[in-house]
């Protein structure tokens, strides 16, 4: 059975009694598509987003969450489990002021009885670099998926690039909705590449080709500015290069080769035998199509393969014989930590912006929580005064003298300026300054004696 035959038929089973409701699914990926597609029997009457209402989804008009009140619906989060909380702290208070059932794709009805903060218990938590180099030490051949396992954006999304390039005038206002709007497009009628992308933005903004050109190349520019190589990650690439392992990369990206590469050498990434892209093979891992392409080209069924994303790059590979190792991107191993609560403190762009500095610096090494099981522990003094210290003394303006804290901070501002193009932005909300300052009251007892002293210090200031 196809994932996508089972995950409907799951869904049926465990829902069916809300098969009498009128519903509203919250959320626009591929899961959401997976039902309106193969689902009957249920009263589905849009789909939520706040971010795309009034568009068209799947052939399904996106609205407002607004609309479930209005036409007296009851909600369902199409999520990952660990992410359904994060959504519904989101719109608790507006469901519970408008009498709004809300319920996950398993049909439980939210909030959840008992705490399900954190995913303790997952296999993951199990797993550390020691544990995967014996494992990759058994295959001649190794192949890594590229973005967010050997290379991340430092933004907390991919969208907030673009909106980035608009706040720094690289393009016009407009940009960032066009720009999702034809990738999604893109993404419906199957492998695309960045010209194929900015061929649809032509389509929809009615921008001529000299003026997409420009923003394809400030997109790019975008790109080699916010990238990062996950150090771990490349570390664990040289490893495997330096005990004779051949290595390939392989990627559903609609960058051209020769990009990706200028990409990847920028970031110290070039120990590689051969580079395999969607858009250039005409070919994707999401089909498996790409897997099968790289055992005609190693002449062997004895890889293992290294990425990210659970379906792609695990279910995928495997179905195609590889064998597989899934690490998690930063993105994801906030969404699991004890952090997760911060997402739900954003109110400005600015937010935003400094989560992601935050998520880059604490989660770059996939691994980074599994001793813990999900709870962040702060043991390395920089990066607690880069993540907690260093926003407070950035909203309150602070005076340091401190040099030590001083050239924590300093890093601190040059990295936002960097991604917001000016040092001295607005302020962030008051909303995420308190959730910083609040993690460190409540977990005091998972930073050192040192941060303590630190942050007392910021106090008095």
């Amino acid at each position: 059975m196809s994932e996508e035959r089972e995950f409907c038929s799951k869904f049926e089973k465990e829902c069916t009694a809300l098969r009498s409701k009128k519903v509203m699914l919250y959320g626009t990926g591929e899961k959401t598509k997976f039902l309106l597609e193969n689902v009957r029997g249920f009263h589905f009457e849009g789909i939520l987003d706040p971010q795309l209402e009034n568009e068209y989804i799947f052939n399904t008009k996106v609205y407002p969450i607004q609309e479930a009140a209005i036409r007296k619906c009851s909600i369902i989060i199409v999520a990952r489990d660990h992410i359904v909380n994060i959504i519904f702290a989101r719109i608790q208070e507006f469901c519970n002021r408008n009498e709004i059932d809300v319920y996950d794709v398993h049909g439980n009805k939210l909030p959840y009885a008992g705490d399900r903060g954190i995913s303790s218990d997952i296999k993951y938590w199990g797993t550390g670099v020691s544990d995967i180099r014996k494992t990759i030490a058994k295959y001649d051949i190794i192949s890594f998926d590229i973005f967010d396992t050997l290379i991340q954006r430092t933004t907390l999304t991919l969208a907030d690039m673009f909106q980035l390039m608009e706040v720094q005038g690289m393009v016009p206002r407009g940009f960032a909705k066009y720009r999702i709007g034809a990738e999604r497009e893109c993404q419906c009628q199957g492998i695309y590449n960045i010209s194929d992308i900015y061929h649809k933005m032509a389509q929809s903004s009615g921008w001529k080709d000299e003026r997409l050109q420009k923003y394809c190349a400030a997109e790019l520019s975008m790109e080699k500015r916010i990238l990062q190589p996950r150090k771990h990650m490349a570390a664990l690439l040289q490893w495997a290069v330096d005990i004779g392992k051949k290595i390939y990369l392989v990627s559903d990206m609609y960058w051209m080769k020769d990009i990706i590469i200028q990409l990847l050498r920028g970031m110290g990434i070039s120990n590689y035998q051969q580079i395999l892209v969607s858009c250039e093979e005409h070919k994707s891992k999401k089909s498996g199509e790409l897997f099968q392409e790289l055992k005609k080209i190693v002449k062997s069924d004895h890889i293992i393969h290294i990425g990210d994303n659970r379906i792609d790059d695990i279910r995928m590979a495997e179905k195609c014989g590889l064998d597989t190792i899934q690490i998690m991107s930063a993105y994801e191993l906030l969404m699991l930590s004890d952090m997760q609560g911060f997402l739900n403190s954003i109110h400005t762009f600015q937010d935003r912006i400094v989560l992601g500095m935050i998520m880059a610096k604490l989660f770059s090494d996939p691994f980074s929580l599994n001793k813990h099981k999900g709870r962040v522990y702060l043991d390395n003094r920089d990066a607690f005064i880069y993540c907690f210290l260093s926003p407070i003394i950035y909203n309150k303006k602070l005076h340091v003298e401190d040099q030590l804290l001083l050239a924590v901070y300093n890093e601190f501002l040059e990295d936002f300026e960097r991604l917001y193009g000016i040092r001295n932005g607005e302020e962030l909300s008051p909303e995420f300054e308190n959730a910083l300052t609040n993690w460190m009251t409540v977990h005091d007892d998972r930073i050192t004696l040192e941060m303590k002293k630190l942050l007392l210090q910021i106090q008095k200031l």
